[in-house]
């Protein structure tokens, strides 16, 4: 039988107080989001004394001068998040699994290279990419955008993908080798559906990456109607002031789906990231 002692009455207050540092952040997002714009310029901390929601409606029905819509930025983070995670696991897939079972000087090579991506900063690059995004004239698109985030998620996926198959027996493999089956059929019908724990991490990962990012979405799609919910968030901020209120409330719109899937796939996900951690 549970037994509430001193001993467990003190590791709740210490659970609560390491919670803190989490939960006041969120406190202070959630009162901001919720205060009239005549209270914008009070306490941070303050209770709202009438707490409203027209900022979430503001928020929703435009974005502070950008290009689009908010509910059009969120429909471009769906669609390029997606997206760069669907070419992300059909393309680093079959390359993890190529370097994985093929030892050979070349494959080496290119493990190293992807790796090697994962080290150099997009900043390196980034000029000379984006003026040869202008050159074939793919800057300031949606689709020049999604070939950047897969060029940038790609070497991650790729090591992770690689680091799995490694760690996996080749048994199956062999024996349906045996029995006449080609790579092609050996790769979908049994090698994809043993890594369906680390494609969860690498949707996780990737997934958030691209959701989350401003500065790569900022400079390629800025301002030309394919904004993504950073970036449109980003356009409530003004010359001179913020609008505070109207910046948590879109802060907290696009976090809404993140927490919405987290909380449906919370066990797949975490069974995920144990078994690529073990493997």
């Amino acid at each position: 039988m549970y037994r509430y002692t001193r001993w467990t009455a003190f590791r709740e207050v210490g659970y609560w107080l390491a919670a803190v540092p989490v939960l006041a952040p969120l406190y202070f997002v959630i009162t901001t989001a919720l205060r009239p714009q005549d209270e914008s310029r009070g306490s941070a901390f303050a209770v709202p004394s009438e707490p409203t929601a027209d900022n979430f409606v503001e928020a929703w029905s435009h974005t502070g001068g950008g290009a689009v819509s908010f509910s059009g930025a969120l429909v471009n983070s769906v669609v390029v998040t997606v997206t760069v995670v669907l070419i992300l696991v059909l393309t680093a897939a079959p390359a993890g699994y190529f370097l994985a079972r093929r030892a050979s000087r070349l494959s080496g090579a290119m493990f190293g290279l992807f790796a090697l991506g994962l080290i150099l900063p997009i900043q390196l690059g980034l000029i000379p990419l984006y003026v040869g995004m202008v050159e074939i004239g793919l800057a300031g698109t949606r689709f020049g955008l999604l070939l950047v985030y897969c060029g940038l998620q790609m070497p991650l996926a790729v090591f992770l993908y690689t680091g799995f198959l490694r760690g996996l027996p080749v048994g199956y493999e062999e024996a349906a080798r045996v029995d006449g089956a080609g790579t092609v059929r050996i790769f979908f019908e049994i090698v994809l559906p043993l890594v369906r724990p680390v494609t969860g991490v690498v949707a996780v990962l990737t997934g958030l990456f691209v959701w989350n990012d401003f500065f790569i979405a900022l400079v390629f799609v800025g301002s030309t109607g394919g904004e993504t919910l950073p970036v449109a968030v980003y356009s409530f901020v003004g010359r001179y002031s913020a609008n505070w209120p109207l910046i948590f409330a879109g802060a907290l719109i696009a976090v809404i789906p993140v927490l919405t899937i987290f909380s449906v796939m919370q066990r797949t996900i975490m069974n995920g990231f144990t078994t690529t951690l073990r493997g």
